[in-house]
């Protein structure tokens, strides 16, 4: 089906890409035909005047400019069919008027988050309004993940938008506006890790957050693995930094355990992405309620566009051939049971959630993909692995969706050979064989062109202090 849908877009964008190619020609042609008017009418002019005319040495007709290109994860997102959402936003309802949803959030608001981010995308490539306004006046929450989504669109836009008017060419006279963002937790995000610090280079100090601004790390750098080294340290300083305010600090051995999870998932990102660039980013914020609740919502993401796990194990070109022979036989046990149904729960729903277990990747090394540590790591920042109503780790692939909250733990496996490993199923028989449960496991209608780890985590004072040293 999606490939069906990709032949209809292909067809649709080509036709497009005809119309306007036809339309430049047009007027080329229609410029060509003015100039030499000019020409002939000024070579009239100076006969009847008895003065010699002159042929201009350099040609009257500037040469027609080509749009400049659009940056990387732009091209690569406008060949996205269905991107972000199915909603088309048509031409005619758009007044460059755009409310932020009252939750910003890939984790927990998706279906707005994602449907204001395509909205944002089509607007921007669209090029066809004097202004754009993004209003913050209904936003009350904004996370990190989605924050940075909207700044690494808004970025690449810009940027083109600028090399346009260096050409000539018209785009957004008006400019693009934020309004309304005068509420004290939006501004403490924009003026942090959001679009003012990113886009503006903008930023302000708040005694409450501990802000760690995005980390861009890119395939193409011949210092990409030195930079990703550099990265781990400032994102395990970070944590530590946030676990300082509670008079709490990481114990030798959790530290390890961080570098390793943390390098392990950068190292996929950047290994296993077909897109060259990985992006991190986190914000932390000290709360209290009351006098005795003292705590702080932990953010953090990691993500990249390209292709999906799915994708990456339905390619013929990937290496671990037994990996994806363990995954379509277990893609023939739910067929035969009747578990796959459309647009619930699929068999790309299926592979995400082998592809999380541990020891499972789709190069041909044998070495864990580092999910399961990462959320067992990031979950113990909290002081449990209980279930609470904030705490919450999603992983966003494609059109799946799976929430760990601890309502499932993870469990301890033996395998043939006698080696321990972790998995995690959803389901009470701790068996990857068996049903998962579908408000944790989940296929939307929502596509996300890549990969996305997120995290929101209530670090408790109290949990914290009866830890000691991060144990």
């Amino acid at each position: 089906m999606r490939n069906r849908n990709f032949l209809i877009y292909s067809s649709h964008k080509g036709f497009t890409r005809f119309l306007r190619t036809t339309r430049h020609k047009r007027k080329l042609k229609a410029r060509k035909a003015g100039a030499y008017r000019h020409q002939l009418t000024m070579k009239r002019n100076s006969e009847a005047k008895g003065r010699v005319y002159r042929v201009p040495k350099k040609y009257p007709l500037r040469p027609f400019r080509r749009r400049p290109v659009y940056p990387i994860n732009i091209k690569y997102l406008l060949n996205v069919p269905n991107l972000f959402s199915k909603n088309q936003f048509k031409k005619k309802k758009d007044d460059g008027h755009l409310f932020v949803p009252k939750c910003f959030s890939l984790i927990q608001n998706y279906e707005e988050s994602f449907d204001f981010l395509k909205h944002l995308f089509v607007i921007l490539d669209r090029n066809n309004l004097d202004n754009l306004i993004i209003d913050y006046e209904r936003c009350e929450r904004i996370d990190v993940d989605a924050s940075m989504c909207m700044d690494v669109i808004l970025m690449e836009f810009i940027f083109y938008i600028n090399e346009c008017r260096k050409l000539g060419y018209k785009a957004f006279k008006g400019g693009i506006t934020p309004i309304n963002y005068e509420k004290e937790n939006i501004i403490k995000v924009l003026f942090s890790i959001g679009a003012y610090k990113n886009i503006k280079g903008v930023s302000i100090k708040f005694s409450d957050v501990e802000a760690l601004p995005v980390l861009i790390n890119d395939k193409r750098d011949s210092r990409v693995w030195a930079r990703s080294e550099i990265d781990q340290t400032r994102i395990v300083e970070y944590i530590k930094s946030c676990l300082n305010r509670f008079g709490r600090e990481l114990s030798i051995e959790a530290e390890t355990s961080f570098y390793k999870v943390i390098g392990e998932v950068m190292s996929n990102a950047e290994e296993h992405g077909t897109m060259p660039q990985r992006f991190a980013i986190g914000f932390f914020q000290e709360k209290y309620e009351g006098e005795d609740h003292h705590f702080g919502i932990f953010n953090f993401s990691i993500f990249n566009f390209g292709d999906t796990i799915y994708e990456s194990f339905k390619n013929e070109k990937c290496a671990n051939k037994k990996a994806v022979g363990q995954m379509n036989r277990l893609s023939d046990e739910y067929t035969k049971r009747g578990w796959f149904r459309k647009a619930a729960f699929e068999e790309e729903t299926l592979w995400t959630l082998y592809a999380l277990q541990e020891g499972v990747t789709s190069k041909e090394e044998k070495r864990g993909n580092g999910s399961i540590q990462f959320i067992e790591n990031f979950f113990k920042l909290k002081g449990d692995m209980e279930r609470d109503d904030i705490s919450r780790l999603v992983m966003i692939s494609g059109n799946t969706r799976i929430i760990f909250d601890g309502t499932y733990s993870i469990t301890k496996k033996n395998s043939m050979s006698g080696a321990n490993y972790k998995m995690i199923t959803f389901n009470q028989s701790g068996e990857i064989s068996d049903e998962p449960d579908q408000k944790f496991v989940t296929f939307v209608p929502y596509f996300f062109p890549g990969t996305m780890i997120s995290a929101r985590i209530m670090i408790d004072f109290n949990n914290t202090k009866s830890q000691g040293n991060g144990k």
